[in-house]
């Protein structure tokens, strides 16, 4: 774990903007010049002089890269950001005296430069960005650097383009670029002054400078590629930018060939260029938003399959039209969700004392594509006396390759993307606990309420997370695919020992390995007591176990909510998932009942977390009083039925006509209404546990007599807030969801214990029996005999020499009527 995740994210906004008004900087330069040597010296000039600043900007990047890395690695990245950024002002002051001088080879020095601090800039900005906000936070800092980065680039080729165009007719073309240099350095300036405030981090002191240093520039490519995944990402950077270059100098190409004149094609290209930053820009936000705790690479093929399609499109689309427009913009989205993972995973994946060594030879590796796809460009362009058009026709096929090969490298990653992505739709995922998910193996031990249970988990935890399920559940073709692309582990009876063994393997492997150690499905809406083997487990593998407990998940589409799964409408749309987890457990000592225990514990606080307190309680106890006054309520001995419009009038006229059953109701709802927020909490609480769990979907419930205050705490609440309506008896009450649900023969007696200080503690009934129980055998017994029944939901328990208490709202309750809890995760009585 990293403790500087818990910093502050605005601890990097210094180095965001300054980084931003850096890459601004440059590409107003490099934006104007091809426009000033059409308006001197002829359109003809303006590809080869792109051509020629577009090398000279990425040539000390191949030259000085390695020399970087190590700067980064050797020295404070603070003060190597700092000075890089005092080296622009540096090289935009000889770009002055060149454009003074009227010199256009001598301009080509300063551009130079500025590529020279760039190159320096680059491995400590992205090295520096981890150090600062720990990994947790890492994906979100990287999808804001990258956008912000394409902002600058592309909001600075936007601005330099059209400044140059709105002041050479007045001024002409040398004069009208020394203004813009003037004004660009004046930022430049600003940009620095930003910098200062950048918190220092730690120095690992790395190896001594040799001049074998200078020339080492490929032994850092083959020491990025001996590493599988960081290759395969620096690759696919590598292509997105060089493309990038290539797709620049089309575009200024074509806006050469639509425009008629001198003036206005800098205007063109730079509003294409800003619907490009546009996409980028909202892509990486996109990005940073899925990115949110993890880095999600499974973006990245979905981005590689857009790109070739958006290159057919735009070959077809004619410029200066929305069509076309729409493609430059849609380049931009998908080509964030194509890099920005890969930069995220790069930079997560390297070492803390290699990590600027990496990324300066992914630097290397990236300028060297570029370098290779502008001479490519020159080839089509010089030689080949292609179009535009015809260029983007050329780089659609290997671009559809890639897109084809990026897919089937990430495809487990491509598939999870994809139903991460309709998760964000549907639902809404809250992570408590995070931080304390520990590094390496682990056996993840959680509460099991649905079928997407596993999504959730998965959609929560950083990095890959494997599963362990019955092997009954892979009968069909689709569920044996998800396995084997999943690489879930299966267990059946027959082969236990095998499954044991291979889960084991993984473990110590560092792979994280989630156990539902309930069994299957709860099909009760509590959490049923945890199977011992799974427990084993982590001692067999010596990792710790993370406890975790999903909360809300009771009223999911794929919960049993409702008495069936699947065919239902979602409780609210989009639906909340709490996902809580547990400080690492240490499995020397530890039961399956003590694990079960802590998820318990997970669970109450996230149970407690979202009640209502106080006035808001009570709002919503009258709210629900008094909504549907026509729905019954009461029916007497006699067959009258009382209506809650009837109940209602009682409690306002005391004179009204009333049965004798109603005369304490009333006096507790006159009480509640009076301000005791104590009795409303404590009845919000037991409406809440109640409605969490298969009892509200039963037809009919006979309340018996329980231990404690039991039939106090259903009546009359349970009646007016979910327009039940009640028939007494002499040893209880049934509760129905309608007059035809009142007979007491229909249903056997639910009883359970209560409190004044916690309400409706346990439940005893009804049973639980379900065709899709997985294993088959696995249906749930809600009641058992002599017993007080299971805990209902947000509670959990700790046993001393003193008793047995109770964790619910508030401080602990001692239990006087319990014992224990046996091994089926029933209340003992005493």
């Amino acid at each position: 774990m990293n403790n500087r995740a818990e910093k502050s994210f605005k601890v990097v906004w210094p180095l965001m903007i300054s980084q931003t008004i850096g890459a601004f900087n440059d590409n107003v330069m490099k934006a104007m010049l091809p426009v000033m040597a059409a308006v001197q010296f002829g359109k003809a000039s303006m590809d080869t002089v792109n051509q020629q600043v577009s090398i000279l900007l990425i040539l000390p990047f191949v030259m000085f890269a390695p020399f970087a890395g190590w700067v980064a690695d050797r020295f404070s990245k603070k003060k190597v950001i700092v000075f890089s950024l005092f080296g622009q002002l540096l090289g935009l002051s000889l770009l002055a005296g060149a454009l003074y001088a009227r010199n256009l080879e001598f301009s080509l020095a300063g551009f130079f430069l500025l590529s020279v601090q760039s190159a320096f800039l680059s491995p400590a900005k992205k090295g520096i960005l981890k150090e600062l906000v720990g990994t947790s936070r890492l994906g979100k800092a990287v999808g804001y650097m990258e956008m912000l980065a394409m902002v600058g680039i592309l909001g600075g080729a936007f601005v330099g383009a059209i400044a140059f165009d709105h002041l050479v007719e007045e001024r002409g073309g040398w004069v009208a670029a020394l203004i813009i240099c003037g004004f660009v350095t004046v930022f430049a300036l600003a940009s620095w002054v930003i910098a200062l405030p950048i918190p220092e981090t730690q120095v690992i002191r790395g190896k001594p400078f040799r001049r074998s240093l200078l020339v080492r520039h490929f032994h850092d490519l083959f020491y990025l590629f001996k590493h599988r995944g960081l290759r395969y990402a620096a690759l696919g950077d590598a292509w997105f930018w060089g493309v990038g270059s290539f797709f620049y100098l089309v575009l200024v190409k074509l806006s050469g060939e639509v425009v008629v004149g001198k003036i206005g094609m800098g205007s063109l290209y730079g509003y294409w260029f800003l619907l490009v930053g546009v996409g980028i820009m909202l892509g990486s936000l996109f990005v940073a938003y899925l990115n949110r705790g993890r880095i999600e690479i499974g973006l990245t093929p979905i981005g590689a399959l857009a790109i070739p399609v958006i290159y057919f499109a735009l070959y077809f689309a004619e410029p200066m039209t929305l069509s076309f427009d729409c493609c430059c913009f849609s380049l931009g989205f998908f080509g964030a969700l194509f890099f920005v993972p890969l930069n995220g995973y790069l930079q997560d994946q390297a070492k803390e004392e290699e990590r600027g060594k990496i990324l300066a030879a992914s630097n290397l590796l990236t300028q060297l594509c570029g370098i290779g796809l502008i001479l490519f460009h020159a080839c089509l362009s010089n030689v080949l006396k292609l179009s535009a058009k015809d260029e983007i026709l050329v780089i659609l096929a290997p671009a559809l390759v890639i897109g084809i090969l990026t897919v089937s490298k990430l495809f487990e990653d491509f598939c999870r993307a994809w139903f991460h992505l309709l998760l964000k739709i549907f639902y809404r995922i809250r992570i408590v606990g995070m931080e304390q998910f520990p590094q390496g193996g682990c056996l993840i031990v959680s509460n099991h309420l649905s079928y997407a249970d596993p999504v959730f988990i998965g959609a929560a935890f950083p990095g890959k997370v494997r599963y362990l399920a019955y092997s009954g559940l892979a009968s069909s073709r689709i569920m044996r695919f998800v396995f084997r692309l999943t690489e879930t582990l299966t267990v059946s009876p027959e082969k236990s020992l095998d499954s044991i063994k291979k889960a084991v393997q993984k473990l110590r492997a560092g792979v994280s390995l989630c156990v539902f150690a309930e069994g299957g499905i709860s099909r009760l809406g509590t959490i049923l007591p945890f199977m011992r083997g799974s427990i084993l487990l982590a001692k067999q593998a010596k990792v710790p176990i993370v406890p975790v407990h999903l909360d809300q998940v009771w009223g999911s589409v794929f919960s049993m909510h409702g008495g069936r799964f699947f065919s239902k409408k979602p409780l609210s749309f989009p639906y909340l998932v709490t996902v809580r987890v547990g400080e690492p457990i240490e499995p020397e000592g530890e039961s399956a009942q003590m694990v079960w225990n802590e998820v318990m514990e997970l669970g109450r606080k996230s149970f407690n977390q979202r009640l209502k307190k106080e006035e808001h309680a009570l709002r919503f106890l009258k709210k629900r009083i008094f909504a549907s006054p026509d729905a019954s309520f009461f029916q007497s001995t006699e067959g009258r039925v009382w209506k809650k419009s009837d109940f209602i009038q009682c409690l306002e006229d005391p004179m009204s006509e009333s049965p004798p059953e109603f005369s304490s109701w009333l006096e507790q709802v006159r009480n509640l209404f009076a301000g005791d927020y104590q009795a409303a909490e404590r009845i919000y609480a037991g409406w809440i546990r109640v409605t969490e769990m298969n009892l509200w979907d039963q037809p009919g419930l006979y309340i018996g007599e329980g231990e404690g205050a039991w039939q106090e705490h259903w009546f009359p609440w349970f009646p007016l807030l979910g327009n039940r309506v009640i028939r007494y008896f002499k040893d209880g009450m049934v509760m129905g969801k309608d007059l035809g649900c009142l007979e007491k023969s229909s249903f056997p007696a639910t009883v359970g214990l209560a409190s004044f200080h916690n309400g409706l503690i346990s439940v005893n009934g009804p049973d639980v029996f379900h065709a899709m129980a997985s294993p088959p055998e696995f249906n749930h017994s809600g009641s058992k005999k002599n017993t007080l029944g299971r805990l209902m939901v947000g509670y959990s328990y700790f046993q001393s020499t003193e008793g047995f208490f109770l964790r619910g709202v508030g401080e602990a309750e001692q239990l006087h009527p319990v014992q224990s809890v046996d091994e089926e995760g029933f209340l003992v009585a005493l």
